[in-house]
């Protein structure tokens, strides 16, 4: 066991039952930390742990939830081990032993269930303060540097990695330790530069404005890497944008604009000579509690408009009322990338950009690749110690 899962052990360990009170539905506990809240009968028999309801080996739970009568109640239910277990036998005669750790990690009643991640942190460059960042080295041969690393990703939606030889083939390696890498239409891998027959705009050498990559994907990519291998060019400053801070502000000065943005679909599609690539979504996607999940904002990706009549008016307001909040300086952080510096950045939350450059004055010469959240979050907690029933 690793430091850190020793230490989320300890902690969980020092949370006790203090009273229990039953009603023909729930029961209700008071925790030792002052917090109350109730379960239903169903939901402690589901979540039984035993070897008999759960795989000792997948975690997976094998009881059957449907079989379990919806109006079961407990036998008989007590406190063990000084409070720190809740010992509970049903009418058949099973028995379920939960600890208050666990208990309390997922109570549910008026609570959010925590997700085992860290709370995220708008940011505009009034509040950043420095880059969060931290040294190629560190990911790679550590696991702390590791955890800061993605947590940095988590927290703030981006971290500059420092120090990365500029070679081919080494950005990979970097986001390998976070998890597989995503393959798209543009491959597994791609680099960033002026083609003379490009197929998309960031292989020109034009202005590209803060945008979201591959919205127009059923599930766009998640964490972006852009590794720089050259920079000689004139122009070409790297722009960065908190899309949720963004969103944030435009609900607290346009409700409106922000409601309809949530609500409205936005048609996006990438065509070339082999692809034809489309999907309808709101710019701005709210998980089930109603904190902003996801933003899917490119304009030079979005297709003709099919909002319905009623509706175009409220998305063209809406997103241009978007649009003027993120274009203002406090929201942009500008700044040139170095050769060695990795630019990585949660693809549907940070837009990212460029300014022009002049493709004559010198290379200017990205790697760039993806890992979808999936893979950074489960890497995170695991690095949290959380990878447990």
């Amino acid at each position: 066991m690793t430091h850190l899962k020793k230490e989320e052990e300890k902690m969980r360990d020092q949370v006790s039952l203090k009273s229990l009170t039953a009603s023909d539905m729930a029961l209700s506990i008071e925790f030792s930390t002052g917090l109350e809240s109730r379960f239903h009968w169903l939901w402690l028999r589901e979540n039984c742990h035993c070897a008999e309801c759960h795989h000792p080996q997948t975690w997976e739970r094998i009881v059957d939830t449907f079989k379990i009568d919806p109006k079961i109640k407990a036998k008989s239910y007590e406190l063990t081990s000084e409070g720190t277990i809740l010992s509970l036998t049903w009418p058949d005669g099973h028995k379920t032993e939960i600890k208050a750790g666990w208990l309390i990690d997922h109570a549910y009643d008026g609570h959010r269930v925590s997700n085992g991640l860290p709370e995220i942190k708008y940011w505009s460059t009034e509040n950043l303060g420095e880059r969060p960042s931290v040294e190629a080295a560190d990911v790679l041969d550590s696991e702390e540097g590791l955890k800061e690393f993605i947590t940095q990703l988590r927290v703030y939606g981006f971290s500059i990695v420092k120090n990365l030889a500029p070679e081919m083939g080494k950005v990979e390696e970097l986001a390998k330790r976070v998890g597989y890498l995503r393959d798209t239409h543009f491959g597994i891998d791609f680099t960033v530069e002026s083609k003379p027959d490009p197929n998309n705009v960031a292989y020109t050498s034009v202005e590209l404005k803060a945008h979201t990559d591959l919205p127009n994907l059923e599930s766009p990519p998640g964490i972006q890497f852009l590794h720089c291998l050259q920079f000689e060019a004139t122009g070409g400053e790297s722009i960065l944008v908190d899309g949720f801070a963004v969103a944030d502000q435009l609900r607290k000065e346009n409700p409106k604009a922000y409601d309809d943005l949530t609500r409205i679909p936005v048609n996006y599609r990438f065509v070339d000579k082999e692809w034809d690539l489309r999907w309808n979504s709101p710019a701005i996607r709210l998980d089930y509690n109603g904190e902003m999940e996801e933003i899917r904002y490119h304009n030079a990706l979005t297709a003709t408009r099919e909002a319905g009549f009623d509706d175009m008016t409220a998305i063209y307001e809406g997103l241009r009322a978007y649009t003027e909040v993120l274009r203002r300086p406090e929201f942009e952080l500008k700044f040139k990338l170095e050769p060695g510096e990795v630019m990585v950045f949660h693809n549907r939350r940070v837009l990212h950009g460029r300014g022009e450059f002049d493709p004559n004055s010198g290379p200017r010469m990205l790697r760039g690749c993806y890992v979808d959240c999936d893979q950074a979050w489960s890497k995170l907690r695991v690095l949290q110690g959380m990878n447990h029933l």
